[in-house]
């Protein structure tokens, strides 16, 4: 039987593709993968973004209302950021559909990643960002890095 792997927001494996040029390794994540299959992804670098660029967040709505074309996604600066971004989940999308993931990994608080709270209009609230939603639509199973414990070090 074929394994099936699991999507995961690139940032969270090390990879600086954060807004800032940084990343969010996260070693209950990177644990949890071990010995499993796994598709590191960026929905933002696909978008031709790079690193470090300026944030985006939602304006105007949530994920459901920028994919009806009633919300937006804008940078620090106030730019549309929409159309772009929705190509670099276009993008992602394809690559998670020729990888068969069961489940993705994803990166809370993230306007592409965000499983359970995003930025709109200048708030932390609840709402998914756009990648993760359309994993949702697509059947996956969505969780966030916030459910793999971290091991502590100790140290404070």
């Amino acid at each position: 039987m074929k394994q099936r792997g699991y999507i995961v927001s690139a940032c969270l494996l090390g990879r600086r593709c954060r807004y800032n040029g940084g990343d969010k390794s996260h070693s209950g994540v990177i644990r949890f993968l071990k010995r499993k299959k796994y598709l590191a992804l960026c929905p933002e670098l696909l978008a031709g973004w790079g690193a470090p660029r300026l944030p985006v967040e939602f304006h105007g709505g949530g994920a459901a209302r920028v994919a009806e074309g009633s919300a937006t996604i804008r940078d620090s600066r106030g730019r549309d950021r929409t159309r772009s971004l929705i190509r670099g989940i276009r993008k992602a999308l394809g690559q998670a559909d020729r990888f068969e993931a069961a489940a993705a990994i994803l990166k809370e608080k993230s306007p592409s990643c965000g499983v359970h709270r995003v930025y709109r209009d200048g708030r932390l609230t609840r709402g998914s960002g756009l990648f993760a939603r359309a994993l949702r639509q697509r059947g996956l199973t969505v969780r966030s890095e916030e459910e793999f414990p971290v091991k502590r070090s100790g140290k404070s």
